[in-house]
């Protein structure tokens, strides 16, 4: 019973650490996190404007750099700025993010219904048919 009293919290220590992530775990996790969003809005840029959607991943690109930014950093930066800024593309990315969540939650929707919907089993109807 004592070395019951001492294993177990040792075993449960053991687990609980083998489980932990390592700082690099977490780093490449939260890498891999902002290149999957960035791929996404990216997509749905591109459902808009092509040409937008190439300055959005140069502008990600320049994100990540340290570097100060040149004149023609600048003068891109500028042209960014007002390509994103414009209403019309405004309009439509925000469409494009409704569509996408709307798919998202339509997707859930079928997932529940497929997959955790018993259909009354064993009945397979309501009780009142």
């Amino acid at each position: 019973m004592k070395t019951l009293r001492y294993a177990l919290p040792a075993a449960a220590a053991l687990l609980l650490a083998a489980c932990a992530a390592t700082p690099e775990q977490l780093a490449q996790r939260a890498a891999a996190q902002k290149r999957y969003e960035q791929n996404l809005q990216l997509a749905l840029a591109a459902q808009c404007d092509q040409e937008t959607a190439l300055l959005m991943r140069r502008q990600f690109e320049l994100s990540e750099q340290a570097a100060p930014l040149s004149e023609t950093d600048q003068a891109f930066r500028l042209r960014y700025i007002d390509k994103t800024n414009d209403p019309l593309f405004k309009a439509c990315y925000q469409m494009a993010w409704q569509n996408y969540i709307s798919q998202q939650q339509l997707q859930e929707i079928r997932y529940h219904r497929d997959y955790w919907d018993d259909y009354y089993y064993p009945f397979r109807r309501p009780l009142w048919w």
